[in-house]
């Protein structure tokens, strides 16, 4: 009888194939690390999103082109990605590389799984339960429960929902009741994402009160108890104040513990967003930008910005056991069986049911630099954001955008034939030239440096998130700006 010779390969020579595969993506990640970790190439290769379309070939093929073609997609993505290992990226609130976190991501890739039970992730689910402990611990909550989310907006998001759900019980079943009335208090420089939760909660826009800030951008505890006793003469209902730790554009700390003084003499829940500085509390120097930390109801901690391991990292932390579950809990049978390991379920705790195991590259990296290392790694960063403020004062034309106390340098440049100016005069020339300066380092590609509106004028953002930033960085982007047209 005649029988087609088979075309699939043999076992032995796909397994080569992977081989050669996996052999070829360790070492471009390798070279990729090593050449940001030295500062070598651009941060960037700008191209028009039409001349990147060319580059990249984007047409999918009817025939497949085999494993042979995904090291040359590999490199290809990488040359044309922005660098945000490089030494010179400074663009965002996270940077640098931690190989052990890369090394986590893999696996968590190659497990392939969902973290809803203890049964179809147990591996995963132990560590993130160990990571959150550890967590809570350097908060305060010794009673504490949580869960990781896909960044920090989703734990915001599950934090206003948590605090919605002890204020007005009947609303899981229900929904808001007209008489309900809810409203909710943040910083004016608090991130978009709390008034974007207010939103999806149902609550709107102009359900969130945005709170005055003082001069370096911190929520003035005064004009929150002010602004309580404003909603409540208009029938309104407070049931959420949110602090921040490190806000995106000044890196404010907002003075909790007055804010909790607040709080706490209102009944009102208190959530700090953390997103970006809750690593201070892993530091002996710092914690104590988050004194009464302790007194929150629940924290949002993102360990993606200062303890540096790839995106996504962010765990919702609450001080009380059950909270998340009451709140977010649907008890789906088909998932939860009531064995003996449903204690160690956490699908019913999150707003997700597919979820993949984020907290595995934490847990590598926690695992090689311990807790010794990621203190070092956060006074670094502070002591860098330091530096380029001393550097910064060495040089005519920079000018420091309000007093600052975390890892963001907010500044200003003028050229020479500007600075007579003074006033609002000043600012406007500030205001172009920042503009102006930061488009073309982008366009460079040598640096990448961000600007957001700060007093009333478009103000550079420095942000100290890569250990391996030195002196030769911050003095080159400082002779980059001058030497700018």
């Amino acid at each position: 009888m005649f029988r087609a010779r088979s075309t699939e390969p043999s076992l032995s020579s796909q397994t080569e194939t992977i081989e050669a595969l996996f052999e070829g993506a360790a070492r471009l990640a390798s070279e990729t690390l090593e050449e940001n970790r030295a500062g070598r190439g651009p941060v960037v290769r700008r191209l028009s999103p039409e001349e990147l379309g060319r580059a990249l070939e984007l047409e999918l093929p009817a025939e497949g082109r085999g494993l042979e073609c995904v090291l040359e997609l590999a490199a290809k993505t990488l040359r044309y990605s922005v660098q945000t290992g490089h030494t010179r990226f400074t663009n965002q609130l996270f940077g640098g590389a931690d190989p052990a976190a890369i090394v986590g991501e893999w696996i968590a890739a190659l497990s392939n799984t969902s973290m809803y039970t203890f049964e179809a992730a147990p591996v995963g689910t132990l560590v993130e339960l160990a990571l959150l402990d550890k967590l809570n611990d350097f908060v305060g909550f010794s009673e504490g429960e949580g869960v990781f989310a896909p960044g920090g907006s989703i734990s915001n998001l599950m934090c206003v929902l948590a605090a919605r759900q002890r204020a007005f019980p009947h609303i899981k079943r229900e929904g808001l009741r007209p008489e309900d009335r809810p409203v909710m208090f943040v910083s004016e420089e608090s991130h978009y994402s709390l008034e974007r939760a207010g939103l999806v909660a149902g609550i709107g826009t102009d359900g969130t009160v945005l709170v005055a800030v003082d001069e370096v951008g911190r929520m003035r505890p005064e004009e929150l108890e002010r602004s309580i006793a404003s909603e409540r003469a208009k029938g309104r209902t407070p049931f959420f104040v949110a602090a921040t730790a490190g806000t995106t554009v000044a890196g404010a700390f907002d003075p909790i513990a007055d804010i909790a003084d607040v709080t706490e003499s209102q009944g009102l829940w208190l959530h700090i967003d953390g997103s970006y500085g809750a690593s201070a509390l892993l530091s002996r120097r710092q914690r104590g930008l988050l004194a009464g930390c302790d007194r929150a109801d629940s924290m949002t901690w993102n360990p993606h910005k200062m303890m540096g391991v790839p995106i996504s990292s962010s765990a919702t932390l609450m001080r009380t056991k059950g909270s998340l579950e009451e709140t977010l809990g649907m008890h789906a049978d088909y998932l939860f069986h009531g064995n003996s390991d449903n204690a160690y379920d956490l699908g019913d705790r999150s707003l997700q049911c597919g979820r993949r195991v984020d907290a595995l590259k934490l847990w590598f990296s926690w695992q090689v630099q311990g807790d010794r290392g990621f203190e070092e790694r956060i006074d670094a960063l502070f002591g860098q954001a330091a530096r380029f403020r001393e550097l910064m004062e060495e040089r005519p034309g920079f000018r420091l955008i309000r007093e600052q106390e975390g890892t963001n340098v907010c500044f200003r440049y003028l050229h020479r034939e500007k600075r007579g100016a003074e006033g609002s005069e000043r600012d406007l020339h500030e205001h172009a030239a920042t503009l102006a300066i930061r488009a073309q380092l982008a366009e460079e590609g040598s640096f990448l440096v961000n600007y957001a509106s700060l007093d009333g004028a478009a103000t550079f953002r420095f942000v100290a998130a890569n250990p391996e930033t030195g002196d030769e960085d911050l003095t080159a982007l400082l002779e980059a700006i001058e030497a700018a047209d």
